[in-house]
């Protein structure tokens, strides 16, 4: 679905893509459909805390920022304390 983002001013920005489903666990239902076919549908990472400032420079340099996911001053204020200060 592609609905409208009249309420949503990030929805555009962030490239949102909604879905409507009657399973109430998805990664559950993912998980078995994965063990019926043999495959892996659905995978989680997690990234060392000390990888951070790396991880969010190769995001910043593929145009994926606190500044362009959350437009209006939330995103922009976001992105200056990344830049300017340390965590």
């Amino acid at each position: 679905m592609n609905p409208i983002a009249v309420e949503n001013p990030r929805a555009l920005p962030q490239q949102a893509i909604c879905s409507i489903t009657t399973v109430d666990d998805v990664e559950d239902y993912l998980e078995r459909c994965g063990q019926i076919a043999n495959k892996i549908y659905l995978t989680a990472f997690e990234l060392p805390y000390a990888d951070r400032a790396a991880v969010l420079a190769e995001l910043r340099l593929m145009g994926v920022a606190a500044g362009s996911l959350f437009p209006g001053i939330d995103g922009a204020c976001e992105e200056m304390r990344l830049k300017n200060f340390r965590p």
